[in-house]
C-alpha cells in the first residue's frame, strides 16, 4: 500500500534529513485530545480526528511518496519504519521553528528505493501516454487535486505501480542510507550528515477512545472519532471482527473519493490472495441506521465496480464486494425502539444485490455490526 504526503521544499528537506512524514494544522489546538471537556470548534475538531485517521491506516512498510507544492513534483519512493504519533501543538512541538509550519500527526520513515529526481503533475496525473483505460490514470490524486484538504492522501496499490514506474524513467536510482534535499537543483541527493529524530513518539489511540465514548454518551456526534477506531482495528489482529474473509488486510482507505461531486466511502478494505480479490464497502453511522442508506451504498457500489475492479478482473480476478454498516446498536433503548429498529434492519438486509452479480463479481447481503458502550471504550457485536 502506497501513502502521498504534500509538503513544501522547506519541510520535504527535513523529513529527508529527520526521517519522517507528517501533517496537521497548525491553527487547531490538540489539547481536546486530553481533555475531553475542553470545547473546540466542531468543524476543527473533525478535520483534526480525520487527518490522525489519514496516518493511523499507514502500516509499517507501506510506501510513502512526497508531492512537493510550489515546484508540483513526486518524489521517493521511502517507507514507513513506525505506526502514528502525535506531537503536540504546542511550543515543544519538535522542528516546528525550523518546518516553519506545525505538523502534529507523524511517523518514522526510511529510505526505499530513492530516486534522484522528481516527477511532473503533469507526467504523473495529466499526461494520457500509455493510458489504455479509464482505471489506469491516478483518480485518487485527481480527485485530491479537487479538494485539496489533508495533507496525507492514500492511492490504490494500481496507481502506486503507475507512478513508481513513471518515477524510474530516466531517473537515477540514489543508494545512500541518509538523505536531504538540493533545492537548487531540485534533487534528493545523498546526505554526509548523520540526523537523528530525537523525540519520542506519542501514542494517543486510548485518549481518542476515551473522547469517542464521551461524545457518545452526551449525545453529540462522533462520526469521525468511529472512523479513527474502525480503522485501528483493521490493522489489528481483530480485523475479523468487521471483515468477512480471513485473509490478511492488503489495502485500507478513508474518505475515499468516488466522484467529481466529492462524495466519499467512508472506509474501503481489500483482502487479495491468488486469483481473488475481497473488498468491504464499510459505511459508518455514529447513530441507528435508516433505510435509505441501501441507495447510499448503491452509488458506492458502482464506483467501486466501474473504477476499483476492471483492472483485477482483466487479470482474471474473481471479485467478492462486502458491503457492510457499523451503526449504534441502542443497547439501552426502550423495546420498542429495538423492535422498530430490528425491522428497519432486517429489511436492509434483505435489499437484493443480484443485478450487480455475474460470473466475475459477486455482491453479499449487507452485513451490520453494532458498536456497544462498555466502561472504559466500546465494543463490536456482529448480528
Amino acid at each position: 500500500m502506497a501513502h502521498v504526503f504534500i509538503v513544501n521544499e522547506q519541510t520535504f528537506k527535513l523529513h529527508l534529513e529527520y526521517q519522517f512524514a507528517g501533517t496537521g494544522a497548525s491553527d487547531i489546538s490538540t489539547d481536546f485530545i486530553f481533555d475531553n471537556s475542553i470545547k473546540i470548534n466542531t468543524q476543527n475538531e473533525k478535520r483534526s480526528v480525520l487527518m490522525m485517521a489519514d496516518v493511523l491506516r499507514i502500516r509499517k512498510g507501506d510506501k510513502i511518496i512526497f508531492f512537493v507544492t510550489g515546484i508540483s513534483k513526486f518524489y521517493g519512493v521511502f517507507e514507513a519504519a513506525s505506526d502514528f504519533f502525535l506531537d503536540p501543538n504546542d511550543h515543544k512541538n519538535y522542528l516546528g521553528q525550523k518546518l516553519g509550519k506545525i505538523l502534529t500527526y507523524r511517523l518514522l520513515i526510511k529510505p526505499y528505493k530513492v530516486y534522484e529526481k522528481g516527477l511532473s503533475e503533469f507526467d504523473a496525473l495529466d499526461s494520457l501516454q500509455g493510458v489504455k483505460y479509464p482505471d489506469e490514470i491516478c483518480w485518487s490524486l485527481i480527485y485530491r487535486k479537487l479538494d485539496g484538504n489533508r495533507g496525507c492522501t492514500m492511492i490504490t496499490d494500481q496507481e502506486y505501480a503507475i507512478l513508481f514506474k513513471k518515477l524510474q524513467k530516466n531517473n537515477q536510482l540514489l543508494q545512500s542510507k541518509k538523505y536531504t534535499y538540493d533545492d537548487s537543483k531540485k534533487k534528493i541527493i545523498p546526505s554526509t550528515h548523520r540526523v537523528m529524530y530525537k523525540k519520542k513518539p506519542l501514542n494517543i489511540d486510548v485518549q481518542l477512545e476515551s473522547n469517542m465514548l464521551y461524545k457518545y454518551q452526551n449525545k453529540k456526534a462522533f462520526e469521525h472519532y468511529l472512523e479513527f477506531w474502525i480503522i485501528r482495528i483493521l490493522k489489528s489482529k481483530q480485523f475479523n471482527q468487521i471483515l468477512p474473509s480471513s485473509s490478511p488486510v492488503s489495502w485500507i482507505g478513508n474518505e475515499v473519493m468516488c466522484s467529481f461531486g466529492k462524495r466519499r466511502i467512508d472506509i474501503i478494505a481489500l483482502q487479495e490472495q491468488k486469483k481473488e480479490i475481497n473488498i468491504s464497502l464499510i459505511e459508518l453511522k455514529d447513530e441507528q441506521v435508516d433505510k435509505t442508506v441501501t441507495e447510499q451504498l448503491k452509488g458506492y457500489l458502482r464506483w467501486i465496480i466501474e473504477y476499483m475492479l476492471p483492472i483485477y478482473l482483466r487479470k482474471g480476478y474473481k471479485a467478492n464486494i462486502w458491503p457492510i454498516i457499523v451503526s449504534d446498536g441502542i443497547s439501552k433503548a426502550l423495546p420498542k425502539t429495538k423492535e422498530k429498529l430490528s425491522m428497519v434492519e432486517g429489511k436492509i438486509k434483505s435489499y437484493d444485490w443480484s443485478c450487480y452479480n455475474s460470473p466475475s463479481i459477486k455482491v453479499s447481503p449487507i452485513k451490520i455490526i453494532h458498536f456497544t458502550p462498555r466502561k472504559s471504550g466500546f465494543r463490536l457485536t456482529d448480528i
